[in-house]
């Protein structure tokens, strides 16, 4: 009489406990995940836009108030001079009051308008159904004049991209500065 011993090996021979992905299923999560990158990029656009947009304003907001802390803390006109045709502006110290930049006056600048960002206005009107003007710039020879004393003459810079338009608005006695969006309607920001 002969009695077998068993091998120890499992009788389900071929059947695996590997609990990988496989390549197909990959492809499946990497094209539900392309349709839905595809979907949300134009939302992602947008928001980069209005992004732009508000960062480009409040960053010219900064050096007009920068402009007029520099003539109170100098003691000398600064200006604020706008070249809406090129989309630049720059600042500088008139330390001789002929309103024109001289060598070796102090200035800051030229700034560039970001890619997308331009000067003027998609509403007919400004808030308070102020004009705005052709080139975006409502300023006396496009430029703002602080005096040592922190004044100002008053004016409007209009800027816009494809969807909305942002105002900014300098007050002449304080220089204080004012912000505005357009989509539909005007709504201030600042």
């Amino acid at each position: 009489m002969c009695l077998r011993q068993g091998t120890g090996l499992s009788e389900k021979a071929g059947t695996s406990s590997d609990s990988g992905v496989s390549l197909l299923e990959l492809l499946a999560v990497l094209a539900i995940i392309s349709i839905m990158a595809a979907i949300a990029l134009p939302d992602l656009s947008r928001f980069a836009s209005k992004k732009i947009l508000s960062h480009q304003a409040e960053k010219m907001a900064d050096i007009i108030h920068r402009a007029r802390d520099l003539a109170m803390e100098q003691g000398h006109s600064w200006r604020v001079s706008f070249s809406p045709g090129q989309g630049t502006w720059m600042c500088y110290c008139d330390e001789d009051g002929d309103s024109e930049i001289d060598p070796g006056e102090r200035k800051l600048g030229p700034y560039m308008l970001e890619k997308g960002i331009r000067f003027g206005c998609l509403a007919g009107s400004g808030p308070n159904n102020s004009s705005v003007p052709a080139d975006g710039v409502s300023f006396v020879d496009d430029r703002i004049s602080f005096s040592p004393m922190g004044s100002c003459n008053a004016g409007s810079i209009y800027l816009c991209d494809r969807e909305r338009s942002i105002a900014i608005r300098v007050l002449p006695a304080s220089g204080v500065v004012r912000m505005w969006q357009y989509r539909n309607a005007w709504e201030e920001l600042k």
